[in-house]
């Protein structure tokens, strides 16, 4: 399971909430950081989550993403392609060509057109997976409650108090 610690900005009635999610702990060691940000170098990343603990706005939380299913995702939009790919060039290869020679004209076409198939039918795949079961982030735990804001609590040494104010 990925990880990652965020802030409460949002809640619905529908049992989600928005979240600032803090880029970095799970984001470390994840090979896809840049698909789940975009290919941005932001800090934070707004996100909606299933609210499954009843975090309130202002709560530091929690995030979980099932990593089976991001796995999952990622070998069907990575491997199908490839897959499409070897089935063309081994089609071209065995239907208009021999084998061990050396011209691999139809080999190659075929290799191309299969890729491009096998990226056309993952990409439709994902698609569909993402209408019907979404992956989402779910709060699972609340960290901190209700954060207040840096702008109004008074600073270390700043408050005024016993420092020949008056």
């Amino acid at each position: 399971m990925a990880q990652t610690i965020g802030f409460v900005v949002e809640t619905g009635d529908d049992g989600r909430a928005t979240v600032v999610a803090e880029k970095g702990q799970g984001c470390g060691s994840c090979s896809a950081v840049s698909q789940c940000h975009g290919g941005r170098a932001a800090r934070t990343q707004k996100t909606p989550a299933l609210n499954r603990v009843g975090a309130a706005v202002g709560d530091r939380v929690m995030l979980t993403v099932d990593s089976g299913a991001i796995l999952s995702r990622m070998a069907v939009l990575y491997l199908m392609p490839v897959f499409g790919m070897l089935t063309g060039a081994f089609t071209g290869a065995f239907m208009f060509d021999d084998v061990y020679e050396t011209d691999g004209g139809y080999s190659v076409a075929f290799g191309l057109a299969g890729f491009v198939v096998g990226f056309v039918s993952s990409v439709g795949i994902s698609r569909i997976w993402s209408a019907v079961r979404p992956v989402m982030p779910v709060i699972t735990r609340v960290v901190n409650t209700r954060l207040v804001s840096s702008s109004s609590r008074p600073s270390a040494g700043c408050s005024g108090k016993g420092h020949g104010n008056k």
